[in-house]
C-alpha cells in the first residue's frame, strides 16, 4: 500500500506541476497581451508628437530648400546681369571698330561719309542764302535803274 501512495502522490504531484504550468503559461499569454496594448497606446499617444516633429522637420527643410534656391537665383541673376554688361561692352566696343574701319574705307576709296555730305549740304544752304541776297540786289538796282 505504500507504493500506492507514492504514485498517488507522485501523479497528484505532477499533476499540480502541470496545472501550475498551465497557469503560468495563460499568465504570460495575458501579461503579453497587456504589454502590447500599454506599447500600442503609448505609441498611439506619441505619434502626436512624432507626427509634429517631422511637420517641423518638414517645414524647416522647406524653408531652407527655398534659401537656397533664392540665393542661388540671386547668384544666377547677377551673374546674368554682369554678362549682359559684358555684352554691351563689346558691342560698343565693337561698334566704334567698325565705324573706325569703315571711315577709314570710305576715305581710302573718296566716298564721302555721312559727316562729309552733312558739311557739304550746309556748305551749299549758305551759297544758296548768298545768291539768293545778290539776286534780290540785282533786281532791286534794276528796278531801280529802270
Amino acid at each position: 500500500m505504500a507504493e500506492e501512495v507514492e504514485v498517488v502522490e507522485n501523479g497528484s504531484n505532477a499533476f499540480t506541476r502541470v496545472g501550475d504550468l498551465v497557469h503560468k503559461t495563460f499568465m504570460v499569454g495575458l501579461g503579453t497581451v497587456g504589454l502590447v496594448q500599454d506599447e500600442l497606446v503609448k505609441i498611439w499617444d506619441d505619434s502626436g508628437a512624432f507626427i509634429e516633429k517631422l511637420e517641423e522637420r518638414g517645414e524647416a527643410m522647406s524653408k531652407d530648400g527655398r534659401e537656397k534656391l533664392d540665393a542661388q537665383r540671386e547668384k544666377l541673376n547677377s551673374q546674368i546681369e554682369t554678362r549682359q554688361d559684358q555684352v554691351k561692352d563689346l558691342g560698343s566696343k565693337a561698334n566704334e571698330t567698325i565705324e573706325k574701319a569703315s571711315g577709314t574705307v570710305l576715305t581710302t576709296v573718296n566716298v564721302p561719309t555721312s559727316d562729309d555730305i552733312q558739311d557739304l549740304s550746309k556748305q551749299i544752304s549758305a551759297l544758296n542764302r548768298k545768291v539768293d541776297k545778290v539776286r534780290k540786289e540785282q533786281q532791286e538796282l534794276a528796278a531801280a535803274q529802270a
